[in-house]
Order: structure tokens, then C-alpha cells, then sequence
């Protein structure tokens, strides 16, 4: 009876006890459930959170792509920027000039707006009565862009640049004659854009249209006024050239250039029979010293004519060149050039060259000698003064007799013996990139039948340069 009672009591405890563990896992179960669930919440949320980032981290990568695409990144040329996703670089230049002239004696304006001494009225001419005529312009402001891209061979430049100062009583003449410049003037004062460089440059050789080799660009004085003084170079023309630099004996140049033969009839005027087979031929050195600087030149250049009925003549025509730059106190220097020669013709501003004589067959070379000598003081950074002279002669040969029997060697459009012209300017930089310039201008010429004319004039100029 003790047994079976002891049995009873472990069964009902052992059920008892069951029961318990049985609740208990259930519990457990439970709560990892619980906590299963949770974790599985928080991954994903973790997950959403991971693919909006990564999103987040793409948009922001394509914001900064497009963004590097339109950054503006330094060219390899001062003042130029890179091209998007190229090599080139660009500038831009250029200027925004206005110019106020005032006649105070003689009208030049009917030749050209600026100086244009060859030409200006002669005493007692109707045209030597008229002064005090003012008028403005804006044709020489001036576009440009400079180009720059690195190469196997090195460094590959170009350049384009224009001005507006093309004349429209030439584009309008069938229609309006000579009065096509006051009509423009009565209405938008429109000027034909016009080429003045474009070329490219690839180590020792340049191709294309810029100032001629024989002209000294860095040593031709600086004057308001934008033809400048008379007596030298002023020519820009298609040309082939090559420079070989040396460290220390300076630089050698040589070109071929553009041909055009300017030979005139027995009536002075410009014979349409000029010809020419062969470019002009320019050499040069350039060298820099610590005094200043030297430059020595040559052209020679065919002159013919051949009307390809029988009449065919030639000749050479030739100059030389010396230039150069003296320092003198502080940044001061004086500018001076020499150029003379037979047969000079465009390559001297300015004399006609040659003539044709058809009684002998023969082409005439016209013999002149210029000089050109300038100052410049500089006040300071922001202002400088110019003090410049130009004065160039014809000399006696078959080429002046030849004019003055013929009938061409004096009058308004007559060949010169001397032609002189003054300038007296100062420059002002009220800021960085504005040019405030005044001048005077003062010439003279004389015939070779011993007429004479006089000019002057103030220039007025303010100019915005955008480099």
C-alpha cells in the first residue's frame, strides 16, 4: 500500500514537472519568435537604408561628373580656358574702342578717318579751305580668339582676329558712289567685318596672314592715332615662315610671302598688266640685349608687267630694314626705325614703287628712304606719354622724271618728295583693362612739283580691352 502510493505520488509529480518544462518552452519559443521578428525588421530596414545610400552615392557621382564636364579648367596659354573633354585651349581678346577726331586744319577725313599723310590737301586746294570738321567711330574695335592644343611635335597655335574697319564707299560704290560713307553715317554707321589675322604655328613654322616679316611690330612706336607715323612698314599679308632661335645669337628668320605686283601706267595709276610668278623673299635677325634690342631686314619682290600680248617686262625690287629699342631712365625707351630701298613699294608706307615706260619698255623703280624715331615716358603704371616723328623722302632718278614729265609727279594723288608727321599722345589707365588716349597730330607734304600741304588734328580715344 506504501509502494503504490510513493508510484502515485512520483507519476503526479513527474506530470507536474512536465507540465512546467513544457510552459517554459513554450515561452522561449515565443520570445525567439519575438525577437526573430525584430531582427528581420531591422534588416529591412537596413537594407532599404543600404539602397537608398548606394542611390544617393550614384546621384551624387553623376552630379559630379556632369558637374567636372562644365568646370572652367586654365588653358595652356595665359588667360585661356580648356575646351570640355579636349586639349585646346581658348582665348578670347579683343577691344571695344571709340575714337572722337577733330580737324583743326586741312579735311583728311575725305582720304581716311585716321592720318593718311600721302594724301592731304594741298595749299590753296578747296579741301586745304575746309577744317574744324569732328566726327566719331567705332571701326577699329576689334575680335579675336587664340587657339592652343599640345602635340607629339609640340605645341600647336592658331589665331583669328578682325576689325570692322572696312570702308563701305568701296562695297557700295556701284550704288551710292563715293557718298555710300555719309549714308552709312545718316543711318547705323555699319562697317564690313574685315580680316586682319589667321594663321597657325607649330614650332619654327608659321602659316598664314599676319604682319609681314619685314615689319618690326614690337618696335614701331605707339601712337593714339591708328595709322600711325609715316616713314616705315605697315603691311599684313599671307606668308610662310620659319625661325630658328639660338640662346645667344638671336634669331634667324626667313618667308616666303604674298606677291603683288603694283607697277603704274604713264597716267600714274595702277596698270591692271601687273604680274608676278614668284612670292616675295623676306629675311631677318632679331636679337635682345640688356640695353634693348636690334633687328635687321631684307625683302626682295618681283615687279612685273605682262598684258600677254607682246608687253613683258621685270624687274626686282628690294629694301633693308634696321630697328630697334634704347632703354633709357626707369621704364622709359626710345623706339627708332630705318627703312629705305629701290623698288620698296608696299613694303614702305607709303610710295607707289614702280613704273612702266612704254617708250622704252622698261619698269622704273622708285628710290626712297624713311625714318621713324619715338619716345616713350612712363609717369607711372597707369599713365605714359608718346612723343613720335616719321618723315620719309623720294630721291631724283629715271623713276621722278619719268612722274613729273608724265604729269603724275604733283597734285592731290601725286608722287611725294617728302612726307613729314608728328605725334604727340599720352595714355591713361584709369583701370586694369580701359585706355583713355589723347593726341595731336601734326604733317606736312610736298610734290614732286614742289607743292605743299599741311594737316593737323586731335584724336580722342577710350578703349576697353578685353584680354
Amino acid at each position: 500500500m506504501k509502494l503504490k502510493k510513493i508510484t502515485l505520488a512520483l507519476v503526479a509529480s513527474g506530470m507536474v514537472l512536465g507540465g512546467t518544462a513544457q510552459a517554459a518552452d513554450a515561452d522561449r519559443i515565443a520570445q525567439l519568435e519575438a525577437q526573430m521578428k525584430v531582427l528581420m525588421e531591422q534588416l529591412a530596414a537596413l537594407k532599404a537604408s543600404t539602397a537608398n545610400a548606394n542611390k544617393d552615392v550614384a546621384d551624387i557621382k553623376d552630379q559630379m561628373s556632369a558637374q567636372s564636364k562644365e568646370v572652367v579648367v586654365a588653358g595652356d596659354i595665359p588667360g585661356s580656358f580648356r575646351l570640355p573633354g579636349t586639349d585646346t585651349s581658348i582665348r578670347l581678346y579683343g577691344a571695344a574702342e571709340g575714337n572722337l577726331v577733330h580737324e583743326m586744319k586741312g579735311d583728311g577725313g575725305k582720304n581716311d578717318y585716321a592720318t593718311f599723310m600721302p594724301y592731304m590737301p594741298l595749299r590753296g586746294s578747296a579741301d586745304a579751305k575746309r577744317d574744324g570738321e569732328t566726327y566719331l567711330h567705332g571701326r577699329t574695335s576689334r575680335l579675336g580668339v587664340e587657339a592652343a592644343t599640345p602635340t607629339q611635335y609640340g605645341l600647336l597655335m592658331a589665331k583669328i582676329e578682325g576689325d570692322f574697319n572696312n570702308d563701305p564707299r568701296t562695297g557700295n560704290s556701284a550704288v551710292y558712289g563715293s557718298l555710300a560713307n555719309i549714308y552709312t553715317q545718316q543711318a547705323t554707321n555699319s562697317y564690313e567685318f574685315r580680316l586682319r589675322h589667321a594663321y597657325f604655328q607649330l614650332g619654327s613654322w608659321l602659316v598664314g596672314q599676319t604682319w609681314s616679316t619685314f615689319m618690326d611690330i614690337d618696335n614701331t612706336p605707339e601712337t593714339v592715332d591708328f595709322n600711325g607715323p609715316i616713314g616705315s612698314t605697315f603691311i599684313r599679308q599671307p606668308q610662310i615662315r620659319y625661325t630658328y632661335a639660338t640662346p645667344q645669337y638671336g634669331k634667324f628668320i626667313a618667308a616666303v610671302e604674298n606677291s603683288s605686283s603694283y607697277v603704274l601706267d604713264s597716267t600714274g595709276a595702277a596698270t591692271s598688266d601687273g604680274f608676278a610668278k614668284v612670292p616675295d623673299l623676306v629675311v631677318r635677325w632679331d636679337k635682345a640685349y640688356d640695353w634693348g634690342s636690334l633687328s635687321l631686314r631684307g625683302v626682295s619682290h618681283e615687279l612685273r608687267v605682262d598684258n600677254g600680248a607682246g608687253i613683258q617686262e621685270s624687274k626686282r625690287g628690294y629694301g633693308l630694314a634696321a630697328s630697334g629699342q634704347i632703354k633709357t631712365f626707369g621704364d622709359d625707351f626710345i623706339s627708332w626705325i630705318v627703312t629705305g630701298g629701290t623698288g620698296i613699294g608696299r613694303y614702305f608706307n607709303y610710295i607707289e614703287g614702280a613704273a612702266y615706260d612704254p617708250a622704252t619698255g622698261k619698269i622704273l623703280r622708285e628710290k626712297a628712304l624713311g625714318i621713324v624715331l619715338g619716345y616713350q615716358q612712363k609717369f607711372s603704371d597707369t599713365f605714359r606719354m608718346n612723343y613720335v616723328v616719321g618723315t620719309q623722302k623720294n630721291y631724283n632718278n629715271d623713276y621722278t622724271d619719268f612722274a613729273i614729265a608724265n604729269g603724275f609727279g604733283g597734285g592731290q594723288y601725286g608722287v611725294n618728295r617728302r612726307v613729314t608727321q608728328a605725334h604727340i599722345g599720352g595714355i591713361w589707365n584709369p583701370i586694369k583693362p580701359v585706355d583713355i588716349g589723347v593726341e595731336y597730330i601734326w604733317g606736312k607734304r610736298e610734290t614732286l612739283l614742289g607743292e605743299k600741304g599741311d594737316m593737323s588734328r586731335i584724336n580722342l580715344m577710350a578703349r576697353y580691352n578685353l584680354n
